[in-house]
């Protein structure tokens, strides 16, 4: 089982990491996604050519099968960068990519999977709840938000088009009263459940919402509102004892400005409707 296809460019690290457990990738029984975002499951079409089946929401299926909407969504973001970032996403093959459900149950041989619908940071996420019999584990994908490797730092991922405050919140609820353990974060780590990260999760949430309503209420372009985000978050970074380097190479221009674009468009929708 492998939870998260990745991007397609980690394909040769994927493939070695099974060889180092007498695994090929055509050994794989099937491949979990959390949501669609490249990072995620840029890989799902060339594993799934190899003959793994894709577990994914119902809302991600097509964009798997025909990723070019997904694709040219991300362009706008990452643009020349696309390619060293994520390498060459392919289209899956449709009997290959498997819809799923909220509280769908999952069983692989002895691994019992439980799908726990989590929005917010996308609108097709999924967490994966493991029973592992003695306990149990969630793979939280982005709804648990990301983890700087070895460091308590959360760097929180706001992205257009699905960004809704509202809705990350009560799926943060759904996790806190899941019966897992333990919180495995796609990118950083392990915490506890009992552990303080998804309060401070929240917090974070807040607290970037309003400073970007702020700056961008009080008229602020964009190059100033992207430098303003930087400073306060690389503030909170070096209170945590994170150099510079170590935060340009996690918090990129990309990921920042990727933040900026996610509130704002919600933010937008938020005054469009209350001038309805």
């Amino acid at each position: 089982m492998l939870v998260e296809a990745g991007p397609a460019r980690s394909m040769e690290q994927l493939a070695a990491g099974l060889t180092g457990h007498g695994l090929a990738i055509e050994d794989l029984d099937a491949c979990l996604v959390t949501h669609i975002h490249l990072d995620h499951a840029g890989a799902a079409g060339h594993l799934a050519e190899r003959g793994v089946p894709i577990h994914v929401h119902e809302f991600g299926v097509g964009h798997l099968v025909d990723p070019s909407k997904l694709l040219s969504s991300a362009t706008r973001i990452y643009g020349a960068a696309m390619d060293t970032l994520w390498g060459e996403t392919i289209p899956a093959p449709a009997a290959m990519v498997h819809p799923v459900l909220d509280e769908q149950k999952l069983e692989f041989g002895p691994l019992r999977f439980r799908a726990v619908e989590t929005p917010g940071h996308a609108r097709h996420h999924h967490a994966f709840e493991l029973d592992l019999g003695f306990e149990s584990v969630c793979f939280c994908g982005d709804a648990a938000a990301m983890l700087f490797p070895g460091t308590d730092f959360i760097s929180i991922p706001t992205p257009p088009p699905e960004f809704n405050l509202p809705v990350w919140k009560k799926s943060i609820q759904r996790l806190r009263s899941g019966p897992w353990t333990r919180l495995h974060l796609t990118h950083g780590g392990t915490v506890e459940a009992t552990s303080d990260h998804l309060d401070r999760l929240e917090d974070g949430l807040e607290e970037q919402v309003e400073w970007i309503r702020m700056w961008t209420d009080s008229g602020l372009d964009r190059p100033e509102v992207h430098l303003r985000y930087r400073q306060a978050l690389l503030g909170r970074a070096r209170a945590s004892e994170i150099d510079d380097r170590t935060f340009d190479s996690y918090a990129s221009e990309h990921l920042l400005g990727m933040n900026i674009s996610g509130i704002q468009r919600w933010l937008g929708q938020q005054g469009d409707e209350s001038g309805r």
